[in-house]
């Protein structure tokens, strides 16, 4: 709990509760960051479930780089907007589920390309890809639902 108060009171903490901008363009940032992670996880598995057929599948090779540009966004202004409040998010369940849905898609998303490239059959790569986007949808509405639900 010292850890979680001290960066909350520290710099980053106190300039993102406080600054009139701080928050907002934390905020956009984290949301662009999400947009881009999200969208290309999405239209990976969308694909992968069958829709857009004329794409292969391993043409999403080439957007994965700009996938982790996303990802680097999320992370940094995931932890800045972390600060404001670090000892309340580390102990909600929203936040838990968020962090937890994230890595568990994050992951999902690696085993469904090894999956397409080791020809694994259709249906195991269909699981495998709603699973994938079932973990970052609920990675988004538990975030969303971070500023609802403060128990």
């Amino acid at each position: 709990m010292d850890l979680l108060l001290w960066y909350e009171n520290g710099l980053v903490g106190t300039f993102i509760r406080e600054s009139i901008w701080g928050y907002p363009i934390v905020l956009s940032s984290h949301a662009v960051g999400m947009a881009t992670v999200l969208g290309i996880a999405l239209m990976l598995c969308l694909r992968v479930l069958g829709f857009a057929r004329g794409i292969t599948v391993t043409a999403f090779d080439k957007l994965f780089t700009v996938g982790w540009v996303g990802f680097a966004i999320n992370l940094v202004s995931g932890i800045i907007l972390f600060a404001g409040s670090a000892s309340l998010y580390f102990f909600q369940w929203t936040f838990q589920l968020k962090i937890g849905a994230i890595l568990v898609g994050g992951i999902l998303l690696k085993v469904v390309m090894n999956a397409v490239r080791a020809n694994k059959s259709e249906s195991t790569q269909k699981l495998l890809a709603a699973a994938c986007m079932l973990c970052w949808l609920v990675g988004v509405i538990t975030g969303r639902l971070m500023a609802y639900i403060t128990a």
